[in-house]
Order: structure tokens, then C-alpha cells, then sequence
């Protein structure tokens, strides 16, 4: 009977070691994220992605929202080699809020295929985006980034 309290022991330390329990219900597939950020680099390898937080993403849609009147139909933008801004998705599909480009001195929202821009010369969303981000990108595309 000793050998068996060793055993049981020995396997609930190792399922504790590993995070669970016997009573731990399974994991849960992780939530799909609200917006997903890309940095377009253009640098021969795959575009960085992580998520912005959502009270990010909203603030920033909510202020676009208000100065809607300010945007300016263009074509599309070209493609300069280097860094061609922060690439904001909403991760549910076509919805209220557009994809965003976001350079640093300028927003374009792009909705259907159009183009529609607005001046950020302060660099504000820019700025809000990158310091939402920053912690959850690797370091060398940091250092990089303007």
C-alpha cells in the first residue's frame, strides 16, 4: 500500500509542476483578439503582429469618429521601402471601424478600398499605438521603428 501513496504522490507533485491538477478543467482556446496590429517594414521578412489593446484601439477610433469631417479622400499611398507604419485590423470582420494605417504624421482609414486620410502632424496616434505595443514586439523591431 506504501508503494501506491508514492505513486499518487509522485504524479500529483508532477502534474502540480506542470500547472495542473486532476480537478483542472481543460484550457480554453484563447479569445480571439479585438485589433491586430502589423508593423509594415518592408524588409524582406514577415511583418511583425501582435494585438492593441482594446481601451486603445476605442479611444483612438472614438477621436477618429469625432473628426470624421477632417478626413480627405486619396488614392492609395505608395509603398516607400523602410517603415510604412503601424497596420491596425479589427479582428472581427468588416464592422464599424475601418483598417487604419498609422504613420507618424499621418492616419489613413481604408474601408472597402478607399482611401481616406487625416493630418496627425503631433503624432498622436502614432505615439498612442507604439506604447500600447511596444512591450509585446521583439526588441529589434523597437529599435528600428522611428
Amino acid at each position: 500500500m506504501s508503494g501506491s501513496k508514492t505513486i499518487t504522490v509522485g504524479l500529483l507533485a508532477l502534474a502540480l509542476a506542470a500547472g495542473t491538477t486532476a480537478c483542472s478543467p481543460a484550457t480554453s482556446p484563447p479569445e480571439p483578439t479585438a485589433y491586430q496590429v502589423s508593423v509594415d517594414l518592408f524588409s524582406g521578412r514577415e511583418n511583425p503582429e501582435t494585438s492593441l489593446s482594446s481601451p486603445v484601439a476605442e479611444r483612438i477610433h472614438r477621436d477618429l469618429d469625432s473628426r470624421a469631417a477632417e478626413f480627405q479622400d486619396v488614392p492609395e499611398p505608395a509603398a516607400p521601402l523602410g517603415f510604412r507604419g503601424f497596420v491596425v485590423t479589427p479582428g472581427s470582420g468588416p464592422g464599424p471601424h475601418p483598417v487604419l494605417r498609422v504613420t507618424q504624421d499621418t492616419v489613413y482609414a481604408v474601408r472597402d478600398g478607399a482611401y481616406r486620410k487625416l493630418a496627425d502632424p503631433t503624432g498622436t496616434y502614432y505615439r498612442a499605438i507604439l506604447d500600447d505595443v511596444r512591450p509585446r514586439l521583439p526588441r529589434d523591431v523597437v529599435e528600428v521603428l522611428p
